[in-house]
């Protein structure tokens, strides 16, 4: 079989970016080598793995998951050296047996080749506890709570870190949708927040409006699959810091996507008021209303070339915790922590949020107060809200100077 057809052979169904430790040893008696290695990529049909060593393509490799005791046999379909110092290779195995033989739950619905394993793919089962050693490694367990255009919330005991790219697979029935994503927030026995980017070529947003019409005609709970893609494999169009500035460009969208907005502004949040808010905007409710309203402000902080900023900006829109500022000079990265002051008021915010270079949003930045309890804004939302402006824009009205 050629190099492009063994390409297309481990492409024939749907491929999870999953990283599984596995034992890759040669059956072929010119060559003898035994390798520890880890996945980036598997499917139904094969995987591909990082090798510190260069392999021929054709030559027949047996293939362990050491954690579950269980093996099977593949052919080497593909070589691309990495570079690097000491040098590594992406291969591309091809199963001799296709099937899910890595124990994946929700496996995506093309991978059902068959219904029961081979023998060469069983593990030998000795006795009562070598077949409890032998069942599947763990997989983390995902429950969907809450979906919308731009970001979702997945329960979890095991939930992946802060900034870590990950691809969703969300099935109900025979649909399934598939989404790029990036962990916004992340609480470990709890769960986590996935950001929705537009990604080059995709148009995601229309994936998950069709993916919730589907769900909400459903009476079945959707079995989701989270897989960790590999930073060779996000591409270059696919950084946590470029997905956080694309997941939200405007203002205008969080008024249509609290979830989205929470998510984005959850890191600065404690565990209980970040799944408190979760609750409110489940609701239909805002915990904390937004008024669009314009006041100066001084900002103060050092920007990313740690030369110190000190500058007068202006509120596009606040709320008892956070606010949308526009007029920033200097480039500030999410998580960086900056000072507020007006009247004779100062308090520490961190940012949240930063308006993408070059776009309408550039120059913008969210940001979100470290106090809990925060009087910043209090007494500009009193005034406000006994006025009846809580959802009017009062734009040019600044009430108040620092």
């Amino acid at each position: 079989m050629s190099t492009s057809e063994n390409e297309h052979a481990i492409r024939r169904s749907s491929r999870l970016p999953l990283e599984v430790p596995v034992l890759l040893s040669s059956l072929d008696p010119a060559l003898t080598f035994s390798e520890r290695c880890n996945t980036t990529l598997v499917n139904a049909h094969g995987c591909g793995l990082i090798s510190p060593r260069a392999l021929k393509t054709g030559i027949p490799v047996r293939l362990e998951i050491v954690s579950a005791k269980r093996h099977t046999t593949a052919r080497v379909a593909e070589v691309v050296p990495l570079g690097g110092e000491p040098e590594t290779w992406l291969v591309g195995l091809e199963l001799d047996v296709p099937g899910n033989f890595w124990g994946i739950e929700y496996a995506p619905a093309d991978w059902k080749i068959e219904d029961s394993p081979p023998s060469e793919i069983r593990p030998r089962v000795l006795s009562r506890d070598s077949a409890a050693a032998a069942k599947p490694a763990v997989v983390r367990r995902w429950r969907l709570t809450d979906l919308s255009a731009g970001a979702c919330y997945l329960e979890s005991a095991s939930p992946f870190p802060v900034d870590t790219p990950v691809l969703v697979s969300i099935r109900d029935a025979d649909y399934e949708c598939l989404l790029d994503g990036v962990v916004g927030v992340s609480h470990p026995q709890n769960g986590m927040g996935i950001l929705f980017p537009q990604v080059e070529g995709k148009n995601q947003r229309a994936k998950v409006e069709e993916l919730i019409g589907k769900l909400s005609s459903s009476h079945d709970a959707p079995k989701i699959f989270v897989g960790k893609k590999e930073d060779k494999m996000a591409g270059a169009n696919f950084s946590p810091s470029a997905v956080l500035v694309s997941a939200s460009p405007s203002a205008d969208d969080d008024i249509h996507d609290p979830l989205l907005d929470l998510v984005r502004s959850g890191s600065v949040l404690s565990v209980d008021q970040f799944l408190s808010d979760l609750r409110a905007q489940r609701l239909g409710k805002r915990r904390d209303p937004r008024i669009d309203i314009a006041l100066p402000v001084l900002l103060s902080g050092t920007d990313v070339s740690g030369r110190p900023l000190d500058q007068r900006v202006i509120t596009i829109n606040i709320s008892r915790r956070g606010a949308l500022l526009e007029g920033v000079h200097g480039m500030l990265n999410l998580g960086d922590d900056i000072f507020l002051a007006r009247l004779q008021k100062k308090e520490q915010f961190r940012v949240a949020w930063v308006g993408g270079e070059g776009g309408p949003a550039e120059g913008q930045i969210g940001v979100a107060a470290l106090d809990p309890n925060t009087s910043f804004w209090d007494e500009v939302l009193e005034a406000t809200s006994n006025l009846g402006l809580e959802s009017a824009s009062v734009r040019g009205a600044t009430g108040a100077s620092d």
